[in-house]
């Protein structure tokens, strides 16, 4: 759906909810993309902290080349985790989809995420085309 030339992405396996949010939208070549660990049957990935960051990489990645993107084409990332100590499995799992250059984080630490068991979630910036 175009809407004064922003492009809204529905989240997936959810669009016939009518929700009041998506999970990104693209204006131009820029998409702004947040994904958190929901697996491809809807229900939340609850495991470790490795888990959840390999899940929301890797729905960014399919996510990303929907729309003509790709974690190639990802400039930054802002990662929100519930538990900073908890961050090295984060970069651990960081390196297996980017390897040598990557595109800038910001880590930031949250008191809470929802639903409850969620412990990271992500936002990117990246361009299309």
């Amino acid at each position: 759906m175009v809407t004064n030339d922003v492009e809204w992405f529905p989240i997936p396996g959810k669009e016939e909810l009518n929700l009041p949010l998506s999970q990104g939208a693209a204006s131009g070549n820029l998409v702004v993309m947040t994904q958190v660990p929901q697996q491809e049957d809807g229900t939340m990935n609850l495991g470790t902290i490795e888990e959840q960051t390999r899940q929301v990489l890797s729905n960014f990645k399919t996510e990303l080349e929907k729309v003509g993107s790709g974690l190639d084409k990802v400039l930054t990332i802002t990662v929100y985790v519930t538990d900073i100590e908890e961050f090295p499995g984060v970069a651990k799992v960081w390196g297996e989809f980017y390897q040598g250059r990557g595109p800038g984080r910001a880590t930031v630490a949250v008191a809470g995420l929802t639903p409850p068991g969620l412990k990271v979630e992500m936002t990117a910036f990246a361009v299309r085309g």
